[in-house]
């Protein structure tokens, strides 16, 4: 737009950003909405508290006749690849990261109940156990 000129909102180019626009067609708009703004935090009732539950299950394995890093990854690439997508988990290889003989793996699961993350961390230990070709030595499990 050339300098001066209307913007189809009725507000001069540059103007509504905190300022009063020469126009003054932009501090009718910022009043309505500060008034909309107050209603709304006016309004008594119930507040919805959402509360995540976060469970966090910790896999210790062993492994046998990985002749360097890269094998070692190679038998883990299904567990990052199938539980590394799903929106409710995080995965991660969180000790032993240069070891050939073991490795340690974390996965968090967020949830709405302790319940629901029980039954999902249940479900995911017995998948990787069955699933990845390493021995498990240690399970580590803890709901926040």
């Amino acid at each position: 737009m050339d300098g001066g000129a209307q913007a189809p909102h009725g507000c001069a180019e540059g103007a509504c950003f905190g300022k009063p626009s020469p126009a003054g067609s932009c501090t009718k708009a910022e009043s309505h909405m500060s008034e909309a703004l107050r209603k709304l935090l006016n309004q008594s009732g119930p507040t919805p508290v959402i509360t995540p539950h976060v469970g966090v299950l910790t896999l210790h394995f062993q492994l046998y006749g990985c002749e360097d890093l890269k094998a070692k990854r190679k038998v883990f690439t299904a567990l990052k690849a199938v539980w590394g997508r799903e929106p409710d988990l995080a995965v991660a290889e969180t000790a032993d990261q240069d070891a050939l003989d073991c490795a340690t793996w974390t996965i968090a699961a967020l949830g709405s109940s302790t319940q629901q993350i029980t039954q999902r961390l249940d479900q995911i230990e017995k998948a990787i156990q069955e699933r990845i070709d390493a021995a498990i030595l240690d399970v580590h499990r803890e709901i926040l």
